[in-house]
């Protein structure tokens, strides 16, 4: 089953572009998009995306004042916010009003990729230097030795999504390698 997107942002031609990119991963569907608050509550409560990408700059609101009415409107709906600014407080600031994550505008596709791919799972894009709860998990089975097959078959995951985390986890972690991330797995207080 496909994960479903949606995109609010107020620029046509992002928004287009963002969903050719998405669009072209075999496992997602973008199921509706919006450029202002009002045509993006009522798109999400029609479309229910499992992710919605959510621009903070909007004609009409502030994105972020938007999640708690995109929420009631579709509950499981996560919410990853893209802003042209990545520093922590940011991530923190979108992070307390309820989004999963922030991921800046400027990131390379295959970053939002795995954001999207990290929320759709529950999962929440930590403020930077943080681990999840998943991330550590997946990195104590890497640590154990396991392939990104056996992790996925083991949570109930996609073995793409656990690339993805071990991409994000090498990029948190400093390492370059699966064997580093092995061993970081090991080192204590991981």
């Amino acid at each position: 089953m496909p994960i479903r997107v949606a995109i609010v942002d107020d620029h046509t031609l992002v928004r287009d572009a963002l969903a050719d990119l998405i669009s072209a991963e075999p496992d997602f569907e973008v199921v509706a998009d919006a450029g202002d608050a009002a045509s993006a509550v009522r798109a999400i409560g029609e479309a229910r995306p499992d992710v919605l990408l959510l621009d903070i700059a909007l004609p009409d609101a502030n994105g972020l004042d938007l999640i708690d009415r995109i929420r009631e409107r579709s509950p499981a709906t996560r919410v990853l916010v893209l802003s042209m600014h990545s520093e922590p407080e940011h991530a923190a600031a979108a992070r307390e009003r309820g989004a999963s994550g922030l991921i800046a505008k400027s990131a390379p596709i295959e970053e939002l990729i795995a954001a999207i791919r990290t929320v759709a799972t529950g999962d929440f894009i930590p403020v930077e230097g943080e681990l999840t709860d998943r991330e550590r998990e997946i990195l104590a089975r890497i640590g154990r030795g396991a392939t990104n097959d056996e992790i996925a078959a083991a949570l109930g995951l996609q073995p793409k999504t656990i690339e993805a985390y071990s991409q994000r986890l090498m990029s948190k972690l400093g390492v370059r390698t699966r064997a580093g991330l092995v061993g970081r797995a090991r080192r204590p207080g991981l």
